[in-house]
C-alpha cells in the first residue's frame, strides 16, 4: 500500500513537471495573448487530471473570463476547447466571490465542497460548474502584482492535495512571468512599429519638403521655369560638355518689349497671367535639351546646346513669330507682343574658368539684347565686339 501511494506521488509530481515544462516551451513571439493562455490552459489540462480550467483577467477594473477549457467526459484525452463558450461574458468585480477574493488578496482560495461553500454560490447561481466537488482559485502574479486569477475544477470534492496548492501557486507565477514578459514584447512591437510608421511618415515629409525646397530654388514660382540660380548653375555644365565634345552652343536673351505698359494698363495679375503664356510659348519653341529660365521680371534665357549663329538665330526668329501670334485674350486680344533678344555663340575654342564664361557669355547677349532696345525693339542682334551697350540709356 505505501509502495503504492509512493508511485501516485512520484506520477503526480511527473506529471506536475511536465505541465510546467511545456508551459516554459512556449513560444511568446508571433501568437496574440488570447493564443498564449489558452495554450497555457492546454498544457495544464494534459497533465493534470482536472474537469475546468479557466483564466480571469483584469479588464476595466473586472475580472473577465479570458480563456477557458473543459473536459466534456472522463475518457477523453484532450480536453476540448469549449470552456470558453460557457464562460463567454461572466466577469467578476474585485472581490467578489473566490475569485475576486482571489484576486484583492493576492493568495489561494480553494472551496474543497463546492456545493456547501458560498463563495462558490456566484458560479453555481449562473449555472456554471454544477458537477464541481472541489476548486482552486491561484493568483496570477507578475512580481507583485496580480494580473488575473487561475481557477481549476474537480468532479470530486476534497480531491485537491497540500501539493496542487504548491504546483499550481508555481505554475500560476510561471504563467504570470510569461504574460508580463509577453505583454512587454507585444508592446515593443507595437511601440517599434507606431515608431516605424512616425518615422516613416516624418521621412516622407522631409523628402517632400527637401524636394519642394529643390524646386523652389530651381524653380521660377509663377511661370514654372528654371529660375535665375539653376541657369548659372546649370549652365556651367552644359558649357562643360560643349567644351568636352567640341561643339558649339548659343545664348538667347529675350525681354519683352514695353512689358510695363501691361502692368500700368490691365494691373499685375494680367501681366502676370501673360507672363505664363510667354513661358508656354518658349516651352513649346524649346528642344529637348535646351534649357529655358526666367531671370526675372519679363526677361527669359535660353541656352542651346549643339547649336551655332545660324540655328540660334533661326530660333530666335521662331520665338518672335510665336509671340506675334499669341492670343492674350480679354481687352488685349488685338495687343501684338514683341520681344528684344540678344543672341551670342561660343565656340570649342574658348579658355578660362566655366563660371567666368557662363558670366560673359550672358554680359555679351546681354549688351545685344539692349542695343536691340536701342534700336528700336522687336529686333533680334548677335554680340559683336564694341557693340555699344544702352542699358543706361533706357
Amino acid at each position: 500500500m505505501k509502495n503504492t501511494s509512493l508511485a501516485d506521488s512520484y506520477l503526480s509530481l511527473v506529471d506536475a513537471l511536465s505541465a510546467i515544462h511545456l508551459l516554459s516551451e512556449l513560444d511568446l513571439e508571433g501568437i496574440p495573448e488570447s493564443v498564449l493562455l489558452q495554450n497555457s490552459l492546454s498544457a495544464l489540462m494534459k497533465h493534470q487530471d482536472l474537469e475546468n480550467c479557466s483564466l480571469f483577467l483584469l479588464r476595466d477594473e473586472r475580472l473577465v473570463c479570458s480563456a477557458a477549457i473543459h473536459k466534456t467526459t472522463p475518457l477523453q484525452v484532450n480536453p476540448e476547447v469549449i470552456g470558453k463558450e460557457r464562460l463567454t461574458g461572466v466577469s467578476f468585480a474585485v472581490g467578489e466571490g473566490i475569485i475576486g477574493t482571489t484576486f484583492s488578496t493576492g493568495t489561494i482560495q480553494r472551496c474543497d465542497d463546492c456545493i456547501s461553500d458560498e463563495r462558490f454560490r456566484v458560479f453555481l447561481d449562473a449555472g456554471l460548474f454544477p458537477e464541481a466537488g472541489s476548486f482552486i482559485a491561484i493568483p496570477v502574479k507578475s512580481g507583485e502584482s496580480v494580473l488575473g486569477v487561475l481557477s481549476v475544477v474537480h468532479l470530486i470534492p476534497g480531491f485537491f492535495e497540500y501539493w496542487h496548492e504548491h504546483f499550481l501557486s508555481l505554475y500560476g507565477n510561471c504563467l504570470g512571468r510569461f504574460l508580463h514578459d509577453h505583454r512587454l514584447l507585444h508592446n515593443l512591437e507595437g511601440l517599434i512599429t507606431q515608431r516605424t510608421i512616425e518615422l516613416e511618415h516624418a521621412l516622407s515629409e522631409s523628402e517632400d519638403l527637401r524636394q519642394r525646397y529643390q524646386r523652389l530654388s530651381t524653380t521660377d514660382d509663377l511661370t514654372g521655369l528654371h529660375n535665375r540660380r539653376h541657369f548659372f548653375i546649370e549652365g556651367e555644365a552644359m558649357l562643360a560638355r560643349a567644351l568636352r565634345d567640341k561643339t558649339a552652343i548659343s545664348l538667347l536673351l529675350v525681354d519683352i518689349d514695353y512689358f510695363k505698359r501691361i502692368n500700368d494698363t490691365w494691373g499685375h495679375a494680367i501681366g502676370d497671367r501673360v507672363l505664363r503664356l510667354i513661358a508656354d510659348a518658349l516651352r513649346v519653341q524649346a528642344r529637348a535639351g535646351d534649357m529655358v529660365a526666367r531671370l526675372g521680371g519679363e526677361e527669359f534665357v535660353l541656352l542651346l546646346p549643339n547649336t551655332g549663329p545660324v540655328g540660334a538665330d533661326l530660333m530666335a526668329k521662331r520665338i518672335q513669330e510665336r509671340f506675334a501670334t499669341l492670343d492674350l485674350g480679354g481687352s488685349m486680344e488685338n495687343m501684338v507682343l514683341t520681344a528684344s533678344i540678344g543672341i551670342t555663340s561660343m565656340h570649342s575654342d574658348c579658355q578660362g574658368d566655366l563660371s567666368d564664361k557662363l558670366q560673359e557669355v550672358y554680359k555679351q547677349a546681354d549688351c545685344a539684347m539692349y542695343t536691340c532696345k536701342a534700336q528700336g525693339r522687336n529686333r533680334r542682334l548677335f554680340y559683336v565686339p564694341g557693340m555699344y551697350e544702352s542699358a543706361n540709356q533706357l
